[in-house]
């Protein structure tokens, strides 16, 4: 369970803020974010993935996973690209292809290039969002769709905020499926995103024996107070363990907008990703509650996740539930009651 432990990075103002080219964002982007896109126009599963390394150098790549139907095999085709970060608008000054020597990738370039522009092209015109309008639905034409489609904007969503396209209602053709920071140079985990499961649980791991476990708070070094049983363990001073299949982690987030936060806390860190399309969120006045699941491809791992950060002060108070989803199912009115405990 410790290679799965999803710790969140709070990422400090020492880091710059970085601008896209042409508008303002509501929710300044950071260096390192990344979105990845599912686009079913394509007659296999097929994602798109952009990602801005600082102010004038990005990364898009094409990936789709083999297909044993249609007897294709896996494709990964990626670009290294700079822009004219003095320019109104998505101006590239130079590009590196990773690949693209076959017809279908050079096919596949293109593709990543016309993203590329449309996606900016079309923000430039959606305008602001705010705090009192995150969310825009527009109608324009989508030649790469086919004609008028409806986009969805979302100041939550990073870089150039595009959540879902669709031609008609119903399901999405192009849809956001995980976002992301990477930390550096030597993380991979935006090259190394291959999309999620179809079933998405693992029945490998087993839970610990908690039929004759009694009630019992732990207290933290600055005074929080933990309400879980005696078949806990406390790790450190602000982690908790349940033997192998589940942690509580608490602490103090600094003071910060909500909106900001929430992104902060739906960003995937190191190769774990964080599933946007299974993904609830509750915001008030006082805090944020999110539910997601994580998939760790190395491991195959799939975790359910509850975060929780409520106003305290000039602080949050943060905690943090981690426990694998086919032992969560199992036991999810033992879980949700120590969730009702710790976070309302």
């Amino acid at each position: 369970m410790k290679k799965t432990l999803l710790f969140l990075t709070f990422l400090t103002s020492s880091f710059l803020l970085h601008a896209l080219p042409g508008f303002e964002s509501y929710i300044q982007e950071l260096p390192g974010q990344y979105v990845y896109y599912q686009d079913t126009t394509f007659e296999r599963k097929s994602y798109f993935g952009l990602l801005q390394f600082d102010k004038k150098t990005f990364a898009a790549r094409y990936y789709a996973p083999s297909d044993e139907k249609a007897k294709k095999p896996e494709t990964d085709v990626e670009i290294y690209f700079t822009i004219d970060e003095k320019a109104d608008h998505m101006e590239l000054t130079g590009e590196k292809i990773i690949s693209g020597f076959t017809s279908e990738e050079a096919e596949l370039v293109n593709y990543l290039h016309d993203m590329i522009y449309e996606f900016s092209a079309r923000r430039i015109k959606v305008g602001s969002l705010s705090e009192n309008k995150l969310s825009i639905q527009n109608n324009e034409y989508f030649g790469q769709f086919g004609g008028y489609v409806t986009v969805i904007y979302d100041a939550i969503v990073p870089l150039f905020n595009v959540r879902e396209v669709y031609l008609e209602e119903g399901s999405p053709e192009f849809f956001l499926v995980t976002a992301g920071q990477i930390t550096g140079s030597s993380d991979k985990s935006f090259e190394k995103f291959k999309g999620f499961p179809e079933v998405q649980n693992n029945s490998s791991h087993s839970m610990p024996k908690i039929k004759k476990a009694k009630d019992k708070d732990f207290s933290t070094e600055d005074g929080k107070t933990i309400y879980l049983d005696t078949a806990w363990e406390k790790a450190m001073d602000n982690v908790f363990m349940l033997g192998d299949s589940a942690f509580v982690s608490v602490g103090n987030i600094p003071d910060a907008p909500i909106d900001f936060l929430l992104r902060q806390l739906l960003l995937s860190t190191g190769e774990s990703y964080l599933d946007w399309t299974k993904c609830e969120v509750q915001k008030s006045d006082d805090g944020l509650f999110i539910s997601g699941l994580y998939y760790q491809p190395d491991t195959k791992n799939m975790s359910k996740n509850i975060k929780s950060a409520k106003k305290s002060g000039e602080n949050y108070d943060f905690f943090t539930l981690t426990v694998y989803t086919n032992i969560y199912a199992k036991h999810a009115k033992y879980f949700q009651k120590i969730i009702k405990n710790n976070c309302q």
